[in-house]
């Protein structure tokens, strides 16, 4: 039995945590299937704390994974299949055919990009390719690039990264790409399927859908229409279960907000605890 397991290995999981952790808890971190979260696919974080020079996604995970260690946070390189919070007993399957126990449940399982799987993607993503305009829409100040999605957001993201120095040369729908195109380091353009046409550029934005990944819980937990857990600041539907990060929030996907949440959750967890609830 397990006092605290938390559910995911991005900033809001690694900082619940650490706090967890430094209450001497000895919590128990799933890493799932994609140790990190969405955070290890963005290569220049400029607005992430602490860190006056740009820095990739990967270092600041390695370095709250770090202090998370240090502080005494246990490390399982698993994934949720199922939940049973139907009792005071938090019940967890996982993919390796564990049944693990908790008294507490902190789930910070992020939302992952809904990707074209195009080909070129997985090669120039990150090196052109993005789908944070927060994250990396300030790089392409004076330069060209493409927005790929349909719908009102394309709209808002022409706005946002016009007023970024940026020139918009086209909003593409993913059904009218063939391929993205490089050199052997970066991006260049993306080929039309209509005519075979290039749209030359220097960076592209995928504007889709963040999926939140809370397939897992099933209907354990109350949830919107999208997926996203439904919280009272990090309180779930279910008394001990807590929640942080991108799997709660519609919009705001931003790592420092992530990491706030999963030190309000560990909180809440460590009050619920003291309660002996």
């Amino acid at each position: 039995m397990e006092n605290i397991i938390i559910i995911g290995s991005g900033p809001a999981g690694l900082t619940a945590g650490l706090y967890a952790a430094r209450a001497g808890q000895k919590p128990v971190v799933l890493e799932g299937l994609e140790s990190g979260g969405q955070l290890m696919q963005t290569q220049h974080v400029a607005n992430y704390p602490g860190f006056p020079e740009t820095v990739s996604g990967p270092s600041i995970v390695a370095a709250m994974r770090r202090q998370a260690e240090k502080a005494g946070v246990r490390f399982v390189m698993d994934a949720v299949e199922s939940v049973d919070f139907t009792g005071p007993v938090k019940k967890l399957m996982t993919m390796m055919g564990d049944t693990l126990e908790a008294k507490t449940v902190i789930v910070a399982s992020g939302a992952g990009v809904t990707k074209t799987n195009l080909p070129g993607e997985a090669k120039y993503w990150g090196r052109g390719i993005s789908a944070c305009l927060t994250c990396d829409g300030a790089f392409y100040a004076g330069k060209k690039v493409a927005l790929v999605g349909e719908g009102p957001a394309t709209a808002g993201a022409k706005v946002y990264l016009t007023r970024c120095g940026a020139e918009v040369v086209g909003i593409v729908a993913p059904g009218e790409v063939a391929s993205f195109d490089g050199d052997a380091a970066h991006l260049t353009g993306l080929t039309l399927k209509a005519d075979g046409s290039v749209l030359a550029c220097d960076g592209l934005f995928l504007v889709t859908a963040r999926t939140p990944q809370t397939q897992f819980l099933g209907t354990a937990l109350e949830k919107d229409d999208k997926g996203h857990i439904v919280v009272n600041g990090t309180k779930t539907s279910v008394p001990g279960v807590y929640a942080a990060g991108d799997c709660i929030h519609p919009h705001h996907k931003q790592a420092v907000i992530a990491a706030g949440d999963g030190a309000v959750a560990a909180l809440e967890a460590l009050a619920y605890l003291a309660r002996g609830a």
